[in-house]
């Protein structure tokens, strides 16, 4: 949930003159094949909802209401991330206006269906496998290096 205690009042960015930061240590930090998300960045407090966190929220209700178990996994993540960004904003006068962004990080080396009914994904011929819903009999491959 929180991850600090900084509040986000947003900004309006030139989307093309965008800054890379040095966040590829927490990158590295996470295993092959997995999905991080958080609720805000590092260094930023989520807001609480008598409901739940807003990311909770979202996360409920696009896999109840809007297809969302049909989704591949970083297709869901990124309408979660919009949908929070876009549809919350709090509201008084100490925290009025303050925004919450989302955040995921993924190593996935394909495409990845979790919450998919597993007759629909046969019928188009996805795959399903995912290391947290399914349990592996083979152990996996391991990458040779390509640097001689």
């Amino acid at each position: 949930a929180c991850r600090g205690h900084e509040l986000d009042g947003g900004v309006e960015a030139d989307s093309s003159n965008s800054e890379e930061e040095d966040g590829m240590s927490e990158l590295f930090s996470i295993p092959n094949d997995t999905a991080v998300m958080y609720a805000t960045p590092p260094g930023y407090g989520a807001f609480m909802h008598p409901l739940g966190s807003a990311l909770i929220q979202t996360f409920c209700d696009l896999l109840e209401n809007e297809g969302g178990p049909d989704l591949e996994i970083t297709r869901l993540l990124t309408r979660i991330n919009y949908k929070v960004a876009y549809n919350f904003e709090s509201r008084g006068k100490m925290l009025g206006g303050k925004k919450q962004m989302p955040c995921f990080v993924t190593r996935f080396t394909r495409e990845v269906f979790p919450f998919m009914d597993r007759k629909m994904a046969a019928a188009e011929d996805l795959s399903l496998s995912f290391a947290a819903t399914q349990l592996i009999d083979e152990p996996r491959r391991t990458r040779k290096s390509s640097i001689s």
